[in-house]
């Protein structure tokens, strides 16, 4: 009878068990907090997300794995670019680990970027897709971006005379 209560109890806290990394909920809230602060554009409260340490791919066609100063740099052209940025999530989602496939903390999201561009004044609205991995201390460790970063400078790029 012991047993069959204690299969009974482990398969009850099995099947109500997520599964997911114990850090996944403090660091999809760091990732809504991030967004929040860079439609903002403080770019000093923004820097603060990322360790001293970082590798962020860039969406830019051919782009380069970045170093922190790149990463930052980048950021800040994409702020400094547009005006009434917003993100709209779709989902966020959590991340795994790319040599286990287990759940490692990581976020994943998915939405729409919008805003307009300064210098031409051309609105935008774009599909995006962004993976963030955090250190013990909550810092972005590494991340990148995904979508037409190109296409969309394109689009918005002011017109020739």
């Amino acid at each position: 009878m012991k047993k069959i209560l204690l299969i009974t109890v482990l398969t009850l806290f099995i099947s109500c068990s997520t599964g997911q990394h114990p850090d996944y909920a403090g660091n999809l809230e760091i990732t809504k907090e991030w967004f929040d602060v860079f439609v903002t554009e403080d770019f000093e409260a923004v820097s603060a997300y990322y360790a001293e340490e970082v590798e962020y791919q860039s969406a830019f066609y051919g782009g380069p794995i970045m170093n922190r100063e790149e990463t930052l740099n980048y950021l800040k052209g994409w702020q400094d670019a547009m005006e009434d940025i917003t993100w709209e999530a779709v989902n966020y989602l959590p991340g795994a680990d790319p040599e286990t496939g287990l759940p490692n903390g990581s976020v994943r999201t998915y939405g729409y970027w919008s805003g307009t561009n300064t210098a031409s004044g051309k609105s935008f609205r774009g599909l995006w897709y962004h993976y963030l991995t955090f250190d013990e201390d909550g810092k972005i460790v590494n991340g990148g971006d995904f979508g037409d970063a190109t296409g969309l400078v394109m689009a918005v790029a002011p017109d020739e005379e």
